[in-house]
């Protein structure tokens, strides 16, 4: 580069504000080091990690590998990143998903708070005889069953209903249509029942007459004249035998009662402003 050329680019006004921007940012980052902004830090604890490996085991039953663990902590970070940029840009204001998100992580951990209670003797038994149904096991029935299909005109299923009620009265057996329920269960439990014939089923047969035939019973398959052979109470579990199940149902109340109190309490905190036309009305 010949010194005429050099000399002229030097005397160029452009050149000088350059180097003096360049000089200036050199000086202002001297005088104010950049400290570490600690909101940049994301903590993935140990903790945490036995959580994300008990999802994954959770999921494929089995544990990860290195590089699927490194996956996930770094899947878990990147949530948390994309959280706290959305928050600092605004974005989880007035959306309804993530307030219900938030409230159902609040009672997650009230939850958790209740979970540690441990109930006395005498809470527990108390607890258990309030809610002895719970801990019944299924009556049983054994019937047999004639299925009477309802998709016909109502003279023709009326014809049909008279015909077998006639049968009976003679001391005959009602005749039917096919179908693919069964013709007898025997020592069926209600659960069973209520699978093949329907929801709550089993009631009708706990008031059913035993060895005779019942008037027509509609459920949502069809009618069904039954004849109940047997019908067994299920036995009630002994406390001791069943103890775990009640302390768990135990907390599960207590959480409930727990967390009701919780919002009861923080409604009173805050003053809450309805604006409507119309009027209305809010418990206490």
């Amino acid at each position: 580069m010949s010194q005429t050329l050099l000399k002229k680019i030097i005397s160029e006004p452009l050149v000088h504000f350059l180097v003096i921007a360049s000089l200036f940012f050199v000086i202002y980052d001297y005088l104010n080091p950049q400290s570490f902004d600690e909101t940049k830090i994301i903590t993935v604890s140990s903790n945490r990690i036995e959580q994300l490996k008990k999802g994954f085991e959770k999921t494929w039953t089995r544990a990860p590998t290195e590089l699927e663990l490194k996956k996930i902590i770094e899947s878990y970070a990147l949530d948390e990143i994309y959280a706290r940029e959305a928050n600092t840009l605004g974005l989880g204001e007035n959306d309804e998903v993530i307030r219900r998100r938030l409230r159902q992580k609040m009672e997650f951990i009230l939850q958790d708070m209740s979970v540690l209670q441990q109930p006395s003797e005498q809470e527990l038994s108390d607890f258990y005889q309030n809610n002895i149904a719970a801990y019944r096991d299924d009556n049983q029935y054994s019937f047999e069953q004639v299925y009477i299909m309802t998709n016909r005109t109502e003279t023709s299923l009326a014809l049909v209903l008279t015909e077998q009620k006639q049968r009976i009265k003679d001391g005959r057996k009602p005749q039917g249509d096919i179908s693919t329920l069964p013709r007898q269960m025997s020592k069926a439990s209600s659960h069973q029942i209520n699978r093949q014939f329907g929801f709550n089923f089993n009631l009708f047969l706990d008031q059913a007459p035993l060895n005779k035939w019942t008037k027509p019973i509609k459920s949502g398959l069809g009618l069904h004249f039954i004849k109940l052979s047997q019908r067994s109470v299920g036995a009630v579990s002994a406390l001791a035998e069943i103890k775990e199940a009640v302390i768990k149902d135990w907390r599960y109340q207590q959480s409930k009662v727990f967390i009701e109190s919780y919002q009861k309490n923080l409604l009173k905190q805050y003053q809450i402003n309805i604006d409507r036309n119309d009027k209305l009305t809010v418990a206490d």
